[in-house]
């Protein structure tokens, strides 16, 4: 909520120059802390959006669901360099021939060497 006192703008309680100083100072993590955002808000746990946005633009942190494990990122990554896939959508990836397949799948049907 934007409440106005004269010259001094407050938003959740706190002033705008602090919000716009956080967006300044971690601005490669906006767009995740964004997206968190909207995610909390659909499944409906998230009481103070702005404190949520705040403090996962501090710690970078990103949408649970757009975060990719270490097993299938190192497989993503080897997959490419053997053109088994050369893109990858949540948990979709995506054939040379532009087929979608499940990461899952296709991690069983060509499992790392």
């Amino acid at each position: 909520m934007l409440i106005v006192f004269g010259y001094h703008y407050l938003l959740n309680g706190s002033p705008i120059k602090y919000h716009i100083s956080i967006i300044q100072k971690y601005w490669n993590n906006v767009g995740g802390a964004i997206a968190r955002v909207k995610e909390a808000l659909q499944q409906g746990w998230c009481d103070n959006p702005t404190g949520l946005f705040i403090n996962s633009c501090k710690k970078g942190i990103k949408p649970q669901k757009t975060q990719v494990s270490n097993d299938v990122s190192e497989w993503f990554n080897w997959a490419r360099k053997q053109r088994i896939v050369i893109g990858m959508s949540g948990d979709v990836g995506y054939t040379p021939e532009g087929e979608p397949v499940s990461i899952r799948e296709m991690m069983e049907l060509h499992p790392m060497r």
